[in-house]
């Protein structure tokens, strides 16, 4: 046989057979010396593989142990948000736990600039900016702080509750994000909104999970500006309220839903709220209408007038009057439907609650629903306390604090957006900040006779903000913070004993818009669960550093305690382990594919 061998288009040349099979074994067989050279080749870089893996483990699990991340637990601590960003201190306010730049939690955002044009005229200049406001803040005492950093930024940021690292920021539905809500069984977030999103279905409420912050819910409830209770004693029921709504509407938090709209006679809507988790009862403040007449035109002037619906006061019953809509609080002879009582069991109204000028206050609840506290627009020269009583009665009155605050030319406004409860060594105590001066009253209400006393938090000008200050309690500690940023300089905080009733600390150079008290209250409950109340009643978690080393205690304990039991796979894995018997396998493997 013959076979035709083509070297060229040109030239055929007739070879035998047997010269094109020697051809095919050579080739055979340098193909089975490249599969040899290709073998040894992975095998080489399997182990190189190996090592690689090894060496480039960056170990980032580990941040979790303290030792190796250089984390450092705050623990209990005190949390100051404010035009400079976030500051974090131990409750002494004596060392300075954190230090968080504006520019890496706030947002830039576009606000407006009201400039004067000619002819007078006011006019909307459009700037952009970081804005640092911090509108609300949360804790869910467990993981994460929750931070309305910006206003007009739809944005929620969230934190580490134990070191204050920046986790990120979830974007919401809704528009303008104002106030947050954490409910503790449920574990989520409820976001309130000033405005609503573009939907189909606007909403001004959105959802967080809080184990899961990524994951969002939209709701179907359209409202504006209002206050809300979401209370684990309530269980899968909340309440808000809309001012420009006559109505307490109650949601189902599964369905996130409305399922209920409960009456508020006479009043245009409700905004503020508390509730009393000792008698399941929620109080509200009635929003109602006034003519521009009723304030010398003041909100008329500065908000534009409305044809409104008189329900209260000399002029009950008229309609398309010119005037405002929720913004007549305090005014003597209009404000006369003060604070509606509801009974949750129920649904029903016990009662209403005016301050003793027979104005409405803005009600606070005491952390253990046993006193709610009345604040109204009356230049801070009276305090109502309401104590709560059995569910379905009406609250009674406790007392009526005269305070004594200077309210010169401030008659009618608030002087007061905050206070501070605390229940310490058997004491309960309240603390006012006057807005008008440079102290504080600190209210014993252990007996049923309140005590009074002032303290002085500093000479010279005053240091409050338009009138105002923030009042926070060190929970589980004699102090509590009060804020100075008015227009004094250095902006200050003061740290009070009210134990002492004496200024033990003052810190400068700080803006405060809002000063939050965190702990991570389930660390705390472990250990407290397995050293304070066992093994080591001597040591406290007041600090970080007690903490620390509570848990490093915790750590060797365990160690000293348990014997580590080594499962077969890492029994193996000290004799050459199942990862060197499977890297064996794929190597004879392969060499008999060479075969």
């Amino acid at each position: 046989s013959y076979g035709v061998f083509e070297d060229n288009p040109v030239t055929h040349f007739f070879l035998p057979a047997s010269w094109f099979r020697s051809r095919v074994y050579e080739n055979t067989k340098q193909i089975q010396e490249n599969m040899k050279l290709v073998a040894y080749a992975i095998i080489t870089l399997i182990f190189l593989v190996i090592q690689i893996a090894g060496l480039v483990n960056d170990h980032k699990d580990r941040f979790h142990e303290d030792s190796v991340s250089g984390r450092k637990l705050l623990g209990n601590s005190i949390w100051v948000f404010g035009d400079t960003g976030i500051n974090i201190f131990n409750p002494e306010g004596t060392e300075h736990l954190k230090d968080i730049k504006r520019e890496d939690i706030c947002h830039v955002v576009t606000y407006f600039i009201m400039a004067q044009a000619g002819g007078g005229k006011l006019v909307k200049n459009a700037a952009k900016g970081i804005s640092c406001t911090f509108d609300d803040i949360v804790s869910d005492g467990k993981k994460y702080v929750w931070a309305v950093a910006s206003s007009g930024a739809s944005k929620i940021d969230i934190l580490d509750i134990d070191t204050g690292a920046i986790v990120g920021s979830v974007n919401t539905r809704c528009k303008w994000p104002r106030q947050l809500e954490y409910h503790p069984l449920r574990n989520e977030v409820w976001v309130h909104c000033s405005n609503a999103d573009d939907d189909s279905t606007p909403s001004h409420l959105d959802v967080f999970s809080a184990t899961f912050p990524s994951i969002g819910f939209q709701t179907d409830i359209s409202i504006s500006c209002g206050g809300s209770v979401f209370d684990y004693s309530l269980g899968d029921i909340g309440y808000i309220t809309d001012r420009n709504l006559p109505y307490l509407l109650k949601i189902d938090l599964s369905d996130k839903k409305v399922i209920s709209k409960l009456s508020l006679p006479d009043a245009h809507g409700g905004h503020g709220m508390a509730y009393s988790r000792a008698n399941g009862h929620i109080f509200v403040r009635a929003a109602v209408c006034c003519t521009c007449e009723a304030d010398n035109g003041v909100n008329c002037g500065k908000y534009g007038a409305e044809n409104v619906t008189i329900t209260t006061g000399p002029l009950t019953g008229q309609e398309n009057i010119p005037g405002q809509c929720g913004r007549c609080d305090g005014l003597t002879g209009w404000d006369t439907l003060g604070v509606y009582e509801f009974n949750t069991a129920t649904d029903t109204i016990v009662g209403n609650h005016l301050m003793m000028e027979n104005i409405g206050g803005d009600p606070f609840p005491s952390p253990d629903g046993k006193y709610i506290v009345l604040i109204a627009k009356n230049g801070g020269t009276s305090v109502r306390i309401l104590r709560t009583g059995k569910p379905g009665e009406k609250s009674t009155v406790f007392a009526d604090l005269e305070l004594g605050f200077d309210s010169r030319d401030l008659e009618g406004m608030a002087t007061f957006n905050d206070y501070a409860f605390i229940e310490r060594s058997g004491k309960s105590k309240i603390v006012f900040a006057a807005g008008t001066e440079n102290k504080v009253a600190i209210v014993d209400i252990t007996d049923d006779i309140p005590r009074v006393s002032y303290v002085t938090l500093k000479e010279g000008d005053l240091t409050a903000y338009k009138n105002r200050r923030q009042v926070e309690w060190a929970v589980g500690t004699d102090f509590v913070w009060v804020d100075g940023t008015g227009s004094a300089r250095p902006r200050e905080i003061y740290v009070v004993d009210i134990m002492q009733e004496v200024v033990v600390s003052t810190i400068t150079g700080i803006t405060t818009n809002k000063v939050l008290s965190v702990n991570n209250y389930a660390r705390m409950n472990q250990i407290e669960t397995q050293y304070l109340y066992g093994k080591d009643s001597s040591l406290s978690v007041s600090n970080s550093e007690k903490i620390n080393a509570l848990e490093m205690k915790n750590m060797q304990n365990l160690g000293n305690t348990m014997k580590p039991v080594a499962s077969t796979e890492s029994a193996v894995s000290k004799e050459g382990g199942p990862r060197a018997f499977g890297v064996i396998g794929l190597v004879l493997g392969i060499l008999a594919l060479m075969q």
